[in-house]
């Protein structure tokens, strides 16, 4: 099977369309945060609401604490702050889901290991819908929508992808590695008493 030239074209402009198209739509801003709870609570604010989480220490009740401000709310079960397990599937935040504000410091249920919580910032210009992402006591990364009212789907920062250069750096130095080995003459002797 042979590809024109002008269908090749024709499939890269439509794929620059989609990606273009996509991109316009919804595009989240996630933060790689690190921050040490266990230490200190970690505070930060989007579009006025804000959210501080801390530690208790507390491994069964919920290490993981929440306070929220002027229009932070995180997402709930049963009124509680709700902790959302990574390795269960894609998780996603946004209408129709149930949030509620916490202006005291509310221990998260579960929040050991690692976890997702739904965060919304109600401003007078929309609702705003966010993650953030924890490993025990670490807060790795938050994350907000910057459509009013779009749904996020919830995601770790991704870990950076080694340049070619570095590749081929990487690679040659193996290779030179095992052809020192593999020219090196080891003499062995053996004697018998």
């Amino acid at each position: 099977m042979t590809l024109s030239a002008k269908s090749i074209m024709l499939a890269a402009a439509s794929t620059m369309f989609v990606m273009a198209a996509s991109t316009a739509a919804a595009t989240p801003i996630i933060t790689n945060i690190g921050a040490d709870l266990s230490t200190s609570p970690y505070t930060f604010t989007y579009m006025g609401s804000s959210f501080t989480f801390g530690s208790n220490g507390q491994l069964f009740t919920g290490p993981i604490t929440v306070s929220t401000a002027n229009g932070g709310e995180i997402n709930t079960t049963f009124g509680e702050p709700s902790a959302y397990f990574p390795d269960r599937g894609t998780v996603s935040f946004g209408p129709g889901m149930n949030f509620a504000a916490f202006p005291t410091e509310t221990a998260i249920r579960f929040s050991n290991g690692e976890n997702y919580f739904g965060l919304r910032a109600v401003t007078n210009t929309g609702t705003f819908y966010g993650f953030a992402y924890s490993s025990d006591n670490i807060l790795n990364t938050i994350g907000f929508e910057t459509v009013a009212d779009a749904t996020i789907t919830a995601t770790t920062m991704a870990g950076a992808v080694p340049e070619p250069a570095t590749w081929a750096m990487m690679i040659g130095g193996i290779g030179m590695v095992g052809g020192a080995m593999r020219r090196r003459r080891v003499s062995t002797k053996v004697s018998f008493a």
